[in-house]
């Protein structure tokens, strides 16, 4: 039942230097950008823990390809197989202060991957006291901690050879393991003759519950059995393969041969093995990622490691499961209680090294217009900056919100209005305390207050003749009083009289206080930002933001 607790990666492609500790989680979910270096945290314990002696490494492994700088992979782990704990194994080679009380299950090793210009991997394990030298761990030990990876090409891993999980399954099925190369050979041998069935039964023995398993997963399968596949060699273990319903499972499509290769995988687990699976959501619906994740989520004998850029995955997970990757750092940022909601709610944000939190569907529907009318038109966008918009819905969740994120590493920002009075005042000293931007309305002043201030007065009329096309609501905004009061603005005291009583109305009957709302007056907002005064409230904070976005 082998857990990882901890990993330790040196020079390892993209990442100089890396520490975490993962505890007792059964299920770690790795988020971030793309080339963040997500899947190679899955390829460092991959290589740490193969049972595989002939690994092919390259000057391209090391980081910066600089060889003089050895690759170091350190891979911790409890929950161990009986046999590496025996004496003559590695039994004083534990971690643990073996003089207190420990059980069995919490005993840990210390696995040590290195690889050095002469490219040739040495794996050892690390000692706990000094006078013990590190001793070598053979390929067959390895294979003890049960370390299967599923990556874009898993082809292999439906038919019966020695690295393939269905290999594995199959043999702790059979009183005698050597019997699958024994039916091999027996078969390839006879492959000018007619081959009947029989000579498959002995293989048969996980399909049924496999079959089953693949069903819970999604993926219904009417006959599932192991046939010849001839191809390339015929006589590696290659040739015999699972197939579905006579054809060889490998000509399945992308996220059926996905969700099978998993469900082999989690078979696995219940013996205590360690999966890796990069970008668990490829090849599958929506639907199937959720209840692919909820089962995963429920591992209790040994562990997953997945990669993901879905947020259908994020939202999926525990929010205890989910670590974040960023380029570089040291350290994985895990996400925290305090934080769950944001993860059900704007899973994006994880995904993104900036994040401008909004207070509400107004704001949030502004910022998306003036992406669109003003970031786009000029070769740009929020997404070319990297950032993303979270609408966090109000109260002070976006000064909160924004402090927790800036905690875990990311780069945030405030877009909203600032007419509370003094209740907000701490959660804003304690944003400014972090050096997190507050892009606020005047003081006083909502978001719709400030922009019946600056627009310009053919833009306020153009707002009070709103078509509200796409509202979830119609209101009577410009009734024959209002057109009487905009008919007769024709001094600057009367439109600044127009705009304090008609700011007032909106904000009462909430006319913009949705996204589509918001979306008109962002589109507004950006028709006539060259027109605006340049010393306006309005105009000085969107150029500010936009700035911040920039840099």
């Amino acid at each position: 039942m082998s857990l990882i607790y901890a990993i330790e990666i040196k020079n390892f492609r993209g990442i100089k230097y890396l520490k975490q500790r993962f505890g007792d989680d059964r299920l770690v979910v790795l988020i971030g950008r793309g080339d963040s270096g997500k899947s190679t945290i899955l390829s460092a314990i991959q290589y740490a823990l193969s049972p595989s002696w002939n690994l092919t490494i390259t000057d391209l492994d090391f980081y910066n390809q600089d060889i003089t700088n050895p690759i170091e992979i350190i891979v911790g782990l409890t929950n161990l197989p009986d046999e590496l704990l025996r004496e003559r194994k590695f039994g004083l080679y534990v971690v643990n202060d073996l003089d207190k009380e420990t059980r069995k299950e919490n005993l840990g090793l210390k696995i040590r991957f290195v690889v050095d210009e002469s490219l040739e991997p040495r794996w050892t394990v690390v000692p706990r006291q000094d006078e013990l030298e590190e001793k070598p761990i053979m390929a067959a030990d390895r294979a003890l901690l049960g370390v299967n990876f599923i990556g874009d090409y898993t082809d292999n891993q439906f038919s019966y050879n020695r690295q393939s999980p269905l290999y594995s399954l199959t043999k702790s099925t059979m009183d005698d393991g050597a019997g699958i190369e024994r039916i091999k050979s027996t078969l390839m041998r006879e492959l000018t003759k007619n081959v009947e069935q029989e000579h498959f039964k002995d293989l048969s023995g996980p399909l049924e519950p496999l079959k089953e398993k693949a069903r819970l997963f999604g993926l219904p399968i009417g006959v599932l059995s192991a046939s010849l596949d001839i191809k390339d060699n015929p006589y590696t273990g290659n040739s015999i393969a699972l197939h579905r319903d006579a054809l060889p499972f490998r000509l399945q499509g992308k996220g059926s041969k996905r969700l099978m290769s998993i469900t082999m995988q989690t078979e696995l687990t219940k013996t205590g093995g360690i999966v890796l699976i990069d970008e668990v959501e490829q090849g599958l619906e929506p639907d199937r990622i959720m209840n692919l994740m909820g089962i995963l989520s429920g591992v209790t004998n040994g562990q997953v490691f997945v990669t993901t850029h879905s947020e259908t995955v994020v939202r999926a997970c525990n929010w205890h499961s989910l670590y974040v990757v960023r380029k570089d750092c040291e350290k994985l940022s895990k996400i925290s209680m305090d934080l769950k909601q944001c993860k059900r709610y704007n899973p994006e944000v994880f995904f993104a090294p900036k994040v401008i939190c909004c207070e509400g569907d107004t704001e949030y529907g502004i910022l998306s217009a003036l992406e669109s009318s003003l970031l786009v038109p000029r070769g740009n966008s929020f997404s070319t900056m990297g950032v993303v918009i979270a609408n966090v819905g109000g109260g002070s969740n976006m000064f909160t919100y924004s402090a927790w994120l800036k905690d875990m590493g990311f780069d945030t920002c405030v877009f909203a209005d600032d007419d509370i009075g003094e209740k907000h005042d701490p959660y804003k000293d304690a944003c400014r305390r972090k050096k997190i931007p507050l892009f606020l309305c005047e003081k006083d002043k909502c978001m719709e207050r400030q922009i019946f201030d600056d627009l310009p007065w053919s833009s306020i009329i153009e707002l009070l003749y709103c078509d509200q096309k796409g509202f979830p609501r119609q209101y009577p905004i410009c009734n024959s009083a209002v057109m009487g009061q905009l008919g007769a603005a024709d001094t600057l005291e009367k439109q600044t009289s127009v705009r304090l009583q008609q700011a007032a109305r909106a904000i009462q009957f909430k006319w913009f206080k949705h996204v589509s709302g918001g979306n008109f007056l962002g589109g507004l907002i950006a028709k006539s930002f060259d027109q605006m005064d340049e010393e306006t409230h309005l105009k000085k904070t969107i150029n500010s933001l936009l700035h911040w976005c920039e840099h």
